[in-house]
């Protein structure tokens, strides 16, 4: 399959999906909230923290077995069922009816978990006869080997129990799964299923950085508010569009860098030349009008000499830029190259001085498999970043491979860490494909932004409708969506909300089909710039006949921290405000900042809390009004929080009708 997908790339379609682009362009605009992941407004932000989809049992397919579960063995032994005696809550309870000799098997969806994190498993279990099922979880690494599995065996109890598992995932655990079996003869019932992973240490003290709400890492408490992902601002057309003979179609998957007062961009394009997808380059003095300077590169098209192309490498890639490496590494490049699986296929590294002229620094690849890539070089840790997409034959599609996103460090990008799986498609994803009457969704691919005090991932969700539309459609067609995910450490990530950061546009338009991003996104003062790329169909690509096959690269900007917000749609005397207090904090600095909108009616003010939750006197500040990208808080008692310097205290945001995206302490 990974060789199957690389000829596709390489016969100039790389990032093919086909869905009609008509209908692409409303694809963002249908997928139902629910699917989308979205907070419910009276839950609180924080969530329980739970692994598995449908531990209730609440839900089955037509046959009766439970949704997000597979049954093997003798399936007329599992149902769901509605039996008030059986079900501790919610409307259901799995039922495991077990005749002698005819076992069974029921597993949870394969969940993402970290190597050496420890994990609980619990469940509500209840006996109506015989022997009753056993309660288990499994690891299993990247090729689907079983690695360990941690099982408990239940003494048969007419009362409700809970069953309690615990475990730590083993070096090399990409997944995990719960499993409920059935061997010998009993009757048992299952509810309130949960897995949870141990969470990760919480260090109290704050630097100067901002803290965004994309995960609940610093939040204790919440109510009435919820997450919003704020769609970026888009320019109506795209910035770089296919004008030589060697660009049949230009897209970005490559890196755009300031670098003094040049901005200079590494985009894609495909020809009809092997291996069918080079980088190019572009350059520009605002970052909007570009300009492609030729004979940069050493990289000819047919009898057009380097010269007069700007062609810069053959065969793609995408760059990390380290101002502080050695001057002939400057520029480092990550670049799938096709080969023997487990040996030579996989990503090779090249080093330059300029970002035009590259050396090839590695002669076996320097992280296995392929073929879509980013890397960054984060200054904060003085390491290298790069995710890769592996395949994993784990999808609902039988012998079909489930693309998914690992991430790797290193500190000279030449000795890579064991790629961690990052991001995989999950029962949301799922959930989203099937709202538009498809299949499942993978994660095609996954920048990974250092940004403040966190890493932002921009995961490219693929939402598989089908594999018979477009030429290309044997690989998935359907909707490629940036979504927004975070990490604190790059191995656990936090996705609690699901709609595009970068929106299709709508029909006709240019870009209302398949999107994908650049590596990096620019930051200054005021916004973040990040440029993509977008084709007029999806992932199968066009119908033959259709209109041509176009693409581009296009310009998105959000406010500064302005992917997610926090946000309270109340007015004074009408809903309900919201409040977010945050856990203990220890900080160093005088003032408090905040970035948030307050919109008409709307307010914002802050209390500092100690430790236990009681208000400080003095620290009660006053109402922050308007459209607010860094605003200084006020107290009324005029006082700063250098007197508060080592203690442990927390804040408590009160919001109405505001969005609020970040704070920080200088």
């Amino acid at each position: 399959m990974v060789h199957k997908e690389w000829w596709r790339t390489v016969t100039g379609r790389r990032v093919r999906t086909g869905f009609l682009a008509g209908l692409m362009g409303v694809v963002a605009l249908t997928v139902p909230t629910a699917a989308a992941g979205q907070t419910p407004a009276d839950a609180g932000v924080p969530q329980d923290g739970n692994l598995v989809a449908n531990a209730g049992f609440d839900v089955g397919d037509p046959a009766g077995h439970p949704i997000g579960w597979s049954v093997e063995g003798d399936e007329a032994a599992v149902n769901v069922v509605n039996l008030s005696a059986y079900r501790t809550a919610g409307p259901g309870s799995l039922e495991v009816n077990v005749t002698a000799g005819r076992p069974v098997t029921v597993t949870s969806d394969r969940m993402v978990a970290a190597p050496d994190r420890a994990y609980t498993l619990k469940a509500r279990v209840k006996g109506r006869s015989g022997t009753p099922a056993g309660l288990a979880m499994a690891f299993t690494d990247f090729n689907r080997t079983e690695l360990g599995v941690k099982a408990a065996d239940i003494a048969f109890s007419a009362d409700w129990q809970t069953i309690t598992v615990s475990g730590t995932a083993p070096a090399n655990t990409a997944q995990v799964t719960v499993r409920i079996t059935g061997a010998d003869a009993g009757w048992s019932y299952f509810d309130e299923v949960s897995l949870t992973g141990a969470p990760a240490a919480y260090d109290p003290h704050l630097g100067t950085e901002r803290e965004l709400f994309l995960d609940d890492y610093r939040i204790e408490s919440s109510s009435d508010v919820g997450r919003v992902v704020h769609a970026a601002d888009k320019r109506p057309e795209p910035i770089i569009r296919a004008t030589y003979p060697w660009e049949s179609n230009s897209y970005i998957y490559g890196s755009v860098f300031k670098i003094g007062n040049l901005y200079r961009m590494w985009y894609d394009c495909n020809n009809d030349v092997s291996p069918g997808y080079f980088l190019c380059y572009a350059e520009s003095r605002d970052g909007v009008k570009w300009t492609k300077p030729l004979g940069r590169g050493n990289v000819g098209y047919k009898d057009i000499p380097a010269s007069r192309t700007n062609l810069i490498i053959a065969g793609g890639g995408t760059i990390a830029y380290n101002p502080t490496a050695p001057a002939d590494r400057r520029f480092s490049l990550l670049q799938f190259q096709t080969g023997v699986v487990n040996q030579t296929l996989g990503y090779y590294a090249y080093f330059s001085p300029d970002g035009y002229t590259w050396t090839k620094a590695s002669s076996a690849p320097v992280l296995l498999d392929g073929d879509v890539s980013q890397v960054a070089w984060d200054a904060r840790s003085q390491r290298y970043i790069a995710t890769i997409k592996k395949r994993m034959f784990t999808s609902r599609t039988p012998g079909v491979y489930d693309r998914a996103a690992f991430v790797s460090t290193s500190t000279d990008f030449l000795t890579w860490s064991t790629p961690i799986l990052g991001v995989a498609g999950d029962y949301a994803d799922d959930g989203a494909a099937q709202a538009l009457n498809g299949l499942e969704g993978q994660i095609y691919g996954m920048p990974v932004l250092p940004y403040e005090s966190t890493y932002i991932g921009i995961p490219w969700v693929l939402l598989i409708t089908n594999f018979t539309h477009g030429t290309q459609s044997s690989a998935g067609d359907g909707p490629v969506l940036p979504q927004v995910a975070s990490s604190r450490d790059l191995v656990d990530w936090s996705r609690p909300v699901r709609d595009p950061v970068i929106q299709p546009g709508q029909p006709g338009a240019w870009d209302d089909g398949a999107l994908y991003t650049a590596s990096n996104v620019l930051v200054d003062d005021k916004k973040i710039t990040m440029y993509y790329g977008a084709f007029n169909a999806g992932h199968g690509g066009q119908v033959a006949g259709s209109v041509p096959y176009t693409s581009g690269v296009g310009m998105a900007t959000w406010r500064r921290d302005g992917f997610v917000s926090l946000t309270n749609a109340s007015q004074p005397g009408i809903g309900d405000p919201g409040t977010v207090t945050t856990k203990p904090l220890v900080t160093s600095g005088e003032n408090l900042h905040v970035n948030a909108v307050v919109r008409a009616k709307g307010s914002l003010t802050v209390d500092v809390l100690d430790a236990a939750g009681n208000p400080i006197p003095g620290y009660t500040s006053v109402p922050l009004k308007g459209d607010q990208l860094d605003a200084q808080v006020r107290w009324k008692g005029g006082q700063t929080l250098a007197a508060l310097a080592g203690q442990q205290i927390k804040l408590r945001f009160s919001l109405i009708n505001t969005d609020l995206y970040s704070y920080r302490i200088g």
